[in-house]
Parts: structure tokens; C-alpha cells; sequence
């Protein structure tokens, strides 16, 4: 049966270790589109390929995060298709057509090739092929057409054209080759080197653990540096060429030198605690941007050194020998040299532990935060470094597939930015009204226009000539509605058009995508790339390329990466350069980072002026106040506090300040109490306020259940879920993280049909009423009100429901939705608090403001920098730098 060949496929991809167990292809309700949605991007097909024969497919030669390029995925398809038939000895008849899987225009014989690869001599060395040998010999079944309703592959061309490809990031994870952390974890990790005595005490504590991890792979890590540069770079000195030494071990003397020092300053500091800790990660960050050019040529020296053994035989034999006589062949030179990238984003990792371990009252607290923050950066730079690296290697394929284009003199492509989208759309140029066919490259500053040209599409791909370009800063994109809408019932593909239009009305594109999905898509990327290029927060203010590590003038994190990493002021006399989040902020005088804000524990009033007379002493600064100001209180252990005011943080003596009381208490049985009113001259009443069924209120609710119209609009908020009785949110949110909430439609008989917020307090959900009086206005308490429910929600989402209910301090953090997911898979793994700004320049990545919260996805990426999550206001999904966030605790 057609359905027995995809999950035999599943099946034998489960037994070479390329999908989970658990993937959801595997579950019994799954399809064949689920399958075909994790392969379409080439690139565990590739890692397929790698585990069937190690080193079949050079990772340099397939990109492992195609972030849904098209122009990328294709080149991950053909690189499988020619190891196929080089290394596997697949015949071209054996072989789909890349489009077979990249639009899962023919899936079967996808499936037909997976199944002549999986029955190789060198894949049956590995694992059994599929079908098994009891399927091998029943005749392959009829070839059915895709108007037949059952043919499970028929309708796959279409969901792919609905459904962009999967983010594999944790399938990714599953597959890569776990060889460089042995490596590492044999090298540096503590428990390795039986024979490594520690200069610190026994540990007690689990601080006491984590400080001397710390030491000891720091120390383990400096000789493992030393044995790169005494059992290789100085014994073949004579035998390989300086000018090859030089790319094969680039760094590797510098970064010896530094990790000699940081780790005699990293001892004293475990010893003696002087200095601090976290004093030495600070001071030593400068240093460590060294990694930035080793990560940049890495891959350089990985090359020189396949090259040099590959062209000298004798090269090779000392090179192994060296290997024998350093760690008796059990690690490759070539593995070797990944260690150092693996190390510097170890710290953080490190960092973070200690911190946790330590406590909130450690004396050296603020300092290892402050060494945190700078190894948090130090990562996201070194990350990016490799990621822009990768982004300049496409971009220059790309600009070589363009045979015919001419670039200005002394400029190549990767002078108009990163490329945020590629794919192919029909355009119509105003000057002719001809539509053509075109594959468009989008970069920050451009959109090239290109005419695809066929040489061998199986194994060479397409190339491209150049047809026009649009210079994206003197045109604007507008959306529009289709003309005909009887075409778009029917499902027509190309209808779904935009308009790219020149400021000055001299010329006009219309563009066509195949989905109204696709459209949107193309005009995010658009808007996005104008963003990037002319931020609309500072005119003043142009993309540049920074030819040196350089630290934001604003918030003084490091710029990101190796090429346009942030924004330079173009004010005469200006050397203010910045991140995209940061232009138009006013400048840091200071010389450090700043410190993750501290969180907030209540709110104080100030009983009289303080102008820092008496001083806080110790260093600390003073937090001026005039009477009656609303303090954020950060601190409360002694008798003197610590505060934030209007952006700004310090001490002041505790009395001097009120704490703010709440403004109605409520009694413990506040579930089954109505909410006091008030009468006309604001004296308490026990009479309840109209419901919105009764006949003294005329206005109706907004989404009571008979208002279809209103439950509708609600409905695309994150926590609104329609009808659902108190019994049904309790089970619901029974496992669900504190200060998850929702607001239903009660199904109680004695309220049916109005509206309660539940809410996950203490372990435990919470139900209060949604009111509205005779005005139509939303409340919980009779003291702030509100002109629709979104509003009432806005508002506590940023203040704590504390003040109408004492027993229920929390603000509504993770709505209902972002916490159940969308599929079976979904699943959260936390909470996330931006601590500082961030603007995405990709429309793959998240924006952040401070304060906002994000639910945790994935951490697969954390060792790259990155997290990816669901905003809990938003409910967009992507992915956001962890330097920028604080985890929020369980509670």
C-alpha cells in the first residue's frame, strides 16, 4: 500500500538516527506531508548521506540553515543528488528532480530514490533498507492521477504551496555529529582528566562546584591550547610552509598568551577572590574578541590543512604523527582546531550556573552578572561573525549564478546588505504591461530581477541573467486586494499581487505571488529591507560596515557580526555608531555594558523630597525624589532601599517613602464575592451592578455567545477562548506555568454567557468576573475602567491585579494559547523577560521591547546565541538573542 511506503521511509530515517523517535511523522495520525515538510530544505538528507558514509558530503558544500531560501534548499538537494550518484553509485534514472521534493511536486519518487539509496551496499552496512524484502517483491502499485481522492500524494503540491517549510532547528540538533563535543568533553571537561590536580579546596556547596569547573576545564583548555602549539605548529615548522602555517594555525600562538593570563587571573580569583570573578570575564572581554577572527578563518585553516595532506604525502604522515605522539590518534588535527570556538561559548554557559548556584544575596552578585552579560555578548558577537561569514559565502554564490551581471566599479553584491528573501513571482513592468516570470533576489538596499536559465537542473541548477533592478530607497510597496474574487475562491494561483511603485510616480511593478500567504510574506521582507536600510526612528543614520569590533555608543553591547553590523550618525563631526534598536536613544557615557535590570517587588511613595542628603555611602548612588513620586522598588533587605525612577536606579533611605497600600482588600473568598459598586456620592454598596443580561442595561456584552460577530474578533487574541465552564479552565490550566490567564465565555448556568478571567496563581487558577456597568465599560474592580476588553487586558498586563484583589499579586503575563500551542508537538520550555530593546532585521527573528515577554520554543540555538519563542502579546513566532532576555523562574 502507498501508505506503507512513507512510514517504512519514516521507520528506516528513525534507525539512522535522522528523526526523533518521537517526530511527529511517527505518530499514528500523522501523513505523508509531514514527512515530505521535514526533508523539503536538503538538509537532513545531506546529514542522511553523512551517516550512511562519514565525510560524503562536505559540510562546507550544503548550508545547514537555509532559512527558507529557496535559492539555498535547491542547492541542498542538488549536493544530495550528486553524492548519490558519486559515492552511492545511483543511476540518473534513480534520481528525482530537485522541485520533486523542494515543492513536493512528486513525492513517490522521492520516496523511490530514499528506497534505492537505503538498499546500497554501503547503506546496508549501516541499517536494512526499506521496504523490507517482504515488500520488495509485490508488484508497485498502479500510478493513480491527483484527481483521485485516494492517492495520499496528490494533494502534497498544494499543502506545500499553503504550508512554508518547517524550522527543523531541534531535528538539526538531533542529527549533527556529537564528535567535536567528545572531543571537547575529553580535552577540558574536569571529569576527563583523572590525572589533573586542582589547586583549589575540596568543594562543598554547589557554588563551591561550579567555581572549580570553571578553573579546572579553564586550566584543561589553556594545555590543550599548549598541545596544539608544541605537538603540531612548532614540529612542523620544517615540514609545512610558512605561508600555509600561517592560515592552518592562524591565532592559535595569540590566543595561548591570553588564556595563559586570563587563566592566572581566573585562579587567583577562585583562590582568593581577588580579584572577583566576574571582574575578570569584564576585563578580559577585550581580549577575547580575538575569537572573532578565528571563528572568520576557521574554516580557512580547515581547507589549507585537506589541502596541503592531500597534495604531500609526507605532510600527511608527519601530521599523523603528530597526532599519535599528542593524543596517541585518538583526535584529528583538522577536529582539533574546532576546539577554541567551542570553548568561548562555554562561558556564558558556565557563568549562568554560578550565578544560579550562588544565590540572591552573594556578595559578588552584581559582578558575576556583569561578567555574565559581557560572555552573553562576547557569544551573540562570535555567533554572528560565523553566521555573517556564512551570509557573505551566499551571497558571493549568488552574485556568480547572475552570469550577466554588471556591478558598479569597486562594488559587489554584498554592498546592498543581507539577502531577507528570494523566490520566484510573476512581474508586470507599467512601461509595456508584459508579465513575465522573474526570480526576484531581495537584499537590504535592492531587488534584483532575474530570468532563471536552465544548464542542468539535476546537478548544476539554474543560473540566472540579470533583467532589471529595483533600488529598493526611491520606491514604496502597497498591497492590493484582488480584482477578481471569484478567482481567488477558486484558488487560482498568481492573483495575489503587490505593487512596488517609484516615490515620483515616474514607474510601477506589479507582483504576483501564488498565495495570499506568499504575498504577505514578500511584503514583510520588503518593508523590513526599507527598515533596514533607512531606519524610519533616524534619518541621520546609515547601514555601515565596521572594519574593527565595535561596542554600540548606547547601550555599549558589541556590534553584531562582520559587515553592516549596526548604524553610523552621518552628523558632521559624529563617531556614534549603534544598533538598529538603539538610534535615537541618547548616548552611554559609561565605559561598561549596563547591568540587567533588576526586577521589580512593589511600589513605594515618597513622603518628602531626597536629594541624596544623607549619602547611601559604599559607592552607591543616591535615587532623587520629590514628594509624592511612584518608585519601582527594587530592594528591601535594610534601612536603605533601592529603586527605579524614571529610568534611573539608586539608594535612598527607607523612611522616606510609603509603601503603596492596596485599594481594595478583598476578602480570601473572593471567588464567590461580587465586586462592591458604589453609589453617586462614592459610598461602598452591596448591590452588585447590572449584568449584561438584565434589563437595566441596555448594552449588550461583547461576547456573549449569541454575538457571533464580536466572539469572532475576539478570537484572534492569544487569551480569549470562547464558551468554556470554570471545571473545563481549571483542568486546562492545571499544568500550565503561573500567571497564565484566559477570559472565557462562562458556561455556568448562573452567569451563561458573560465573561470571567482565569488566571494560574500560586499553583492554582483563579476566577474572577469580568463587570460592566450601565456605560458599557469593563472592570474587575469599580475603580478603573475600561473601554473594551483588549484595553482591560493591555492594562494588566502591566499592572499587578494586587490592587483590587490582595490575594492575587501578579500581573497577567502568558495568555491561554501561547502556553497550549498550535500542534501536538508544541510544547513551552519557559518564560522570557526582554531586558533591553531589540529590533529584528530579519523576518525570521523577533522584535523586543523592554519588559516584553516571550515564550520559550526551542533553546537548541543557545550555544549560537539564539533562542526561538512566541510573543506573548504579538503571538509571532521567532527568534531572539538570550543575551537580551532574563529567564523567568518556574514561579
Amino acid at each position: 500500500m502507498a501508505m506503507e511506503e512513507w512510514r517504512h521511509c519514516v521507520d528506516w530515517l528513525v534507525r539512522c538516527n535522522i528523526l526523533p523517535e518521537e517526530h511527529r511523522a511517527t505518530q499514528p495520525d500523522a501523513s505523508a506531508f509531514d514527512l515530505a515538510q521535514t526533508l523539503r530544505d536538503g538538509v537532513l538528507i545531506c546529514h542522511l548521506l553523512n551517516t550512511l558514509s562519514p565525510n560524503s558530503v562536505d559540510l562546507k558544500d550544503f548550508s545547514q540553515r537555509p532559512q527558507l531560501s529557496q535559492f539555498l534548499c535547491l542547492k541542498n538537494i542538488r549536493t544530495f543528488l550528486q553524492s548519490c550518484q558519486s559515492v552511492f553509485g545511483l543511476s540518473t534514472s534513480d534520481l528525482f528532480d530537485p522541485l520533486d521534493l523542494f515543492e513536493v511536486r512528486d513525492f513517490r519518487k522521492v520516496l523511490t530514490t530514499l528506497s534505492k539509496l537505503s538498499k546500497t551496499p554501503i547503506a546496508k552496512r549501516r541499517h536494512s533498507g526499506f521496504p523490507p524484502e517482504q515488500f520488495s517483491h509485490r508488484p508497485p502499485p498502479p500510478r493513480r492521477y491527483q484527481d483521485d481522492d485516494d492517492d495520499i500524494y496528490g494533494n502534497l503540491p498544494d499543502l506545500a504551496l499553503h504550508h512554508d517549510l518547517d524550522d527543523n532547528e531541534e531535528i538539526y540538533d538531533h542529527v549533527y555529529q556529537e564528535d567535536d563535543d567528545e572531543i571537547y568533553e575529553d580535552l577540558c571537561t574536569r571529569n576527563r582528566r583523572e590525572s589533573s590536580i586542582s589547586e583549589l579546596p575540596a568543594p562543598v556547596t554547589k557554588r563551591d562546584y561550579c567555581i572549580k569547573e570553571l578553573h579546572d576545564t579553564e586550566k584543561n583548555y589553556v594545555d590543550a591550547l599548549r598541545m596544539i602549539h608544541l605537538k603540531f605548529n612548532k614540529p612542523l615548522k620544517d615540514i609545512i610552509s610558512k605561508a600555509d602555517r600561517d592560515v592552518i594555525f592562524a591565532h592559535i600562538e595569540k590566543l595561548l598568551d591570553v588564556h595563559e593570563k586570563f587563566q592566572a587571573e581566573l585562579q587567583s580569583a577562585c583562590t582568593s577572590g581577588k580579584p572577583k570573578i566576574g571582574e575578570v570575564f569584564v576585563k578580559y572581554k577585550k581580549s577575547l574578541l580575538l575569537y572573532g577572527n578565528y571563528c572568520s578563518d576557521m574554516p580557512k585553516a580547515q581547507e589549507r590543512l585537506e589541502e596541503v595532506t592531500r597534495r604531500n604525502e609526507n605532510i600527511r604522515t608527519q601530521i599523523e604523527n603528530c597526532e599519535r605522539l599528542a593524543n596517541d590518534g585518538k583526535f584529528k588535527l583538522r577536529d582539533l582546531l574546532h576546539v577554541p570556538m567551542q570553548r568561548v561559548l562555554k562561558y556564558h554557559l558556565l557563568l549562568r550556573e554560578l550565578i544560579k548556584q550562588s544565590g540572591k544575596q552573594a556578595e559578588d552578585k552584581d559582578s558575576l552578572e556583569q561578567g555574565l552579560e559581557a560572555m552573553m555578548d562576547l557569544s551573540l558577537y562570535v555567533n554572528e561573525v560565523k553566521r555573517d561569514n556564512e551570509t557573505l559565502q551566499l551571497i558571493e554564490e549568488i552574485q556568480s549564478s547572475i552570469g550577466d551581471l554588471q556591478m558598479p566599479a569597486n562594488t559587489t553584491l554584498k554592498d546592498y546588505g543581507r539577502l531577507q528573501k528570494d523566490g520566484e513571482l510573476k512581474v508586470k513592468n507599467h512601461t509595456d504591461n508584459k508579465i513575465r516570470i522573474r526570480y526576484i533576489f531581495l537584499f537590504d538596499k535592492v531587488m534584483l530581477m532575474c530570468k532563471a536559465k536552465m544548464v542542468d537542473r539535476l546537478f548544476s541548477g539554474e543560473s540566472y541573467s540579470f533583467k532589471e533592478a529595483i533600488i529598493l530607497a526611491v520606491y514604496k510597496v502597497q498591497d492590493q486586494q484582488p480584482a477578481n474574487r471569484e478567482t481567488q475562491r477558486r484558488g487560482d494561483k498568481w492573483n495575489s499581487s503587490f505593487v512596488m511603485g517609484k516615490k515620483d510616480g515616474s514607474n510601477a511593478f506589479s507582483f504576483f505571488a501564488k498565495t495570499e500567504d506568499m504575498k504577505a510574506k514578500w511584503i514583510d521582507a520588503i518593508k523590513l529591507a526599507l527598515e533596514n536600510a533607512s531606519p524610519p526612528q533616524g534619518i541621520n543614520y546609515v547601514m555601515h560596515t565596521f572594519d574593527q569590533p565595535t561596542e554600540c555608543s548606547v547601550c555599549g553591547k558589541l556590534l553584531r557580526g562582520v559587515f553592516f553590523q549596526g548604524y553610523k550618525c552621518t552628523d558632521p563631526g559624529s563617531d556614534i555608531a549603534v544598533h538598529k534598536e538603539c538610534i535615537g536613544k541618547k548616548p552611554n557615557t559609561g565605559s561598561r555594558v549596563p547591568p540587567i535590570p533588576a526586577r521589580v517587588m512593589g511600589q513605594v511613595r515618597a513622603l518628602c523630597n531626597y536629594t541624596g542628603n544623607p549619602n547611601p555611602g559604599g559607592g552607591r548612588p543616591a535615587l532623587r525624589f520629590q514628594k509624592d513620586d511612584v518608585i519601582k522598588l527594587l530592594n528591601n533587605d535594610a534601612q536603605w532601599w533601592k529603586g527605579l525612577l524614571n529610568g534611573d536606579e539608586g539608594w535612598f533611605p527607607s523612611q522616606l517613602v510609603q509603601e503603596i497600600e492596596n485599594k481594595i482588600r478583598r476578602k480570601p473568598s473572593y471567588l464567590d464575592v461580587k465586586i462592591r459598586s458604589r453609589t453617586e456620592n462614592g459610598t461602598p454598596s452591596n448591590i452588585s451592578p447590572p449584568r449584561a443580561h438584565s434589563p437595566a442595561n441596555n448594552k449588550p456584552y461583547v461576547n456573549v455567545v449569541d454575538d457571533d460577530r464580536s466572539s469572532d474578533q475576539l478570537s484572534v487574541y492569544k487569551w480569549f477562548v470562547g464558551p468554556m465552564g470554570r471545571d473545563t479552565a481549571n483542568h486546562r490550566m492545571e499544568h500550565m506555568p503561573n500567571g497564565t490567564f484566559l477570559i472565557r465565555v462562562s458556561e455556568n448556568p448562573g452567569r451563561k454567557g458573560e465573561l470571567s478571567l482565569s488566571i494560574r496563581y500560586d499553583n492554582q487558577v483563579r476566577h474572577i468576573r469580568v463587570e460592566k456597568n450601565a456605560e458599557g465599560l469593563f472592570y474587575l474592580a469599580d475603580t478603573k475602567f475600561f473601554s473594551s476588553l483588549p484595553e482591560l487586558v493591555e492594562f494588566y498586563q502591566e499592572n499587578s491585579l494586587a490592587d483590587s484583589f490582595p490575594g492575587v499579586d501578579t500581573t497577567l503575563k502568558f495568555p491561554f494559547k501561547t502556553q497550549s500551542g498550535g500542534g501536538a508537538n508544541t510544547r513551552i520550555l519557559g518564560y522570557a523577560e526582554a531586558v533591553y530593546d531589540y529590533a529584528a532585521t530579519a523576518t525570521s527573528q523577533l522584535s523586543l521591547c523592554r519588559g516584553d515577554k516571550v515564550a520559550i520554543l526551542s533553546k537548541t540555538g543557545s550555544d549560537k546565541g539564539w533562542w526561538k519563542g512566541e510573543h506573548c502579546i504579538s503571538g509571532k513566532n521567532g527568534y531572539f538573542p538570550l543575551a537580551y532576555v532574563r529567564e523567568l523562574d518556574d514561579d
